[in-house]
């Protein structure tokens, strides 16, 4: 079993197949930095992991664009020819678990207000 962490590229979406079962598809991007050798200059290299979820659909409320994602499960590669010929593949994640590392990155000024404190009571014995 593989796992990836990344940031969710865009909103997940929920697909059905053929025979009536339900999908939650969405795409993981996962950063590396390195240094290269003999110099000071980093690179970076952006793999893109497009993750299959067949367990239920109910999470793909919570996939949103940006969240930072733990998507742990079995990796597999798709390879084809496009239309004039060249030669492209992908990497998919059949993924069994998934963990979510809090929420979204926005880019708008939204503040969302958090719910009232409830009250306490004083005479707890601690």
């Amino acid at each position: 079993m593989q796992t990836v962490i990344g940031r969710i590229v865009n909103d997940a979406k929920v697909s059905e197949v053929k025979d009536g079962r339900k999908v939650v598809n969405f795409t993981v991007a996962q950063n590396s930095r390195f240094k290269v050798k003999g110099s000071n200059e980093v690179k970076q290299v952006t793999n893109y992991f497009n993750c299959a979820y067949w367990m239920g659909t109910g999470i793909a409320a919570h996939l949103k664009k940006g969240m930072l994602v733990e998507a742990a499960g079995r990796i597999g590669v798709n390879a084809w020819q496009n239309a004039s010929g060249e030669p492209k593949a992908s990497l998919t994640l059949h993924v069994q678990h998934i963990q979510l590392h809090g929420k979204a990155k926005t880019t708008d000024a939204t503040v969302i207000s958090e719910p009232a404190a409830e009250t306490v009571n004083e005479d707890l014995p601690f």
